[in-house]
């Protein structure tokens, strides 16, 4: 009689049970980490952008509501912000409510092109290191055990004179300007080691890309920065192939790319292409298109197989209407208290409660039929 093999996944580790008719036993015992769950998040902004987002308990009810586990958002560590430490604290009491994981974005001095901080440091390559590393580590300390995932910067490889080719080779970074931010990341990356280290806390840093940037993280590693996680902007229109973008020389697929890097990867920018359409392409903007862009590329995300794809954050929460045509149309909400279909779009992959009025709004756009709709909602009960 042949082993019978019972698979079962538990918290922690693989547990795998033989049960066989032979006359002796055998266990096999396997170590594992199971899949972590595909988690649904939203970018924001803080108290010191505008008005909108002065009320942060606001936004995560909207966000618990829908459905949405994650929340992104700007930190800069600036001498001018002394108050950024206080902000992360009430922020951090808020998710703890409404059971959100927080994101932050760090930012240093030299993201304003202040590469000496004021005097603080030589302007060279060991100053901007140092620069990181002084700005960094205290603060991820203080809030090592409540904040896991450290983001370092935001599109740095779309910085002017940061690549000199295409971006999908090392070599394309060979510039004095990716130099200096792999410096400056550098340090930062070695502060949120040098927490992990400490304090036995699992931080991590998340590093970000665009585009066909596929040679930036290597570009990083190679010149000493520790990259635990990928992060990628995704702005794909309906009419695009979900995995495909046109290069002079033929495509580049997306997800193979990202999976060849191997480590996870959160898309933490995601909306429909067809936002820019008046901005690049003098044309209306359609909202019936980009809904149903984004339900297609929702779909081929979630169903892909080629890179280790953690979850989606949505740019961005609220519409910002005094920004420009393309920009000031981003939102998953009109304002804190009007939902677009977009939101109900992205409750309904989320898991997120929805009146019924709201989904005969997915109906009545073309997104789900009623019956579809009834399936999609009745597989998050499972």
């Amino acid at each position: 009689m042949r082993p019978i093999i019972q698979i079962s996944i538990e918290s922690l580790h693989m547990r795998i049970i033989l049960i066989t008719g032979l006359s002796t036993a055998l266990m096999i015992l396997l170590s594992a980490f199971p899949a972590s769950a595909f988690t649904w998040g939203v970018v924001g902004h803080k108290v010191w952008n505008h008005a909108v987002w002065n009320d942060p308990e606001a936004e995560f009810a909207t966000l618990e509501r829908y459905g949405l586990k994650t929340y992104r958002f700007d930190m800069p560590l600036i001498d001018t912000q002394p108050q950024a430490a206080d902000t992360l604290q009430k922020l951090i009491t808020l998710a703890q409510t409404h059971h959100i994981t927080l994101h932050p974005i760090l930012y240093v001095p030299f993201t304003w092109d202040d590469a000496t901080d004021s005097g603080k440091y030589p302007n060279t390559e060991a100053g901007l290191e140092m620069q990181g590393y002084n700005r960094v580590y205290p603060f991820v300390l203080k809030f090592a055990s409540q904040i896991h995932d450290w983001e370092l910067q935001n599109e740095i490889d779309l910085k002017k004179g940061v690549k000199s080719g295409s971006g999908r080779s090392v070599n394309d970074y060979n510039t004095l300007k990716a130099k200096q931010w792999a410096a400056v990341l550098r340090g930062m990356s070695k502060a949120i080691s040098d927490v992990q280290q400490k304090t036995g806390q699992p931080v991590k840093t998340v590093v970000d890309m665009v585009d066909t940037d596929f040679g930036f993280v290597p570009f990083l590693e190679t010149n000493g920065v520790q990259v635990d996680k990928l992060a990628y902007h995704y702005y794909r229109r309906g009419a695009d192939n979900p995995h495909k973008i046109k290069v002079s020389d033929g495509t580049v697929d997306i997800f193979s790319e990202l999976g060849k890097l191997g480590k996870p990867v959160i898309i933490n920018e995601f909306n429909a292409g067809e936002i820019y359409a008046p901005k690049y392409e003098h044309k209306p903007y359609d909202d019936a298109k980009a809904l149903a862009s984004l339900k297609k590329h929702l779909d081929y995300i979630t169903g892909q197989k080629e890179a280790h794809i953690e979850g989606i954050e949505y740019y961005e929460l609220y519409n910002e209407p005094w920004k420009d045509v393309a920009e000031s149309n981003f939102g998953l909400m009109k304002d804190a208290t009007h939902a677009r279909t977009q939101m109900l779009l992205a409750a309904v992959y989320a898991c997120g409660k929805l009146s019924e009025e709201e989904k005969g709004v997915l109906v009545s756009s073309g997104l789900f039929t009623d019956t579809a709709l009834s399936e999609k909602l009745k597989s998050c009960r499972k």
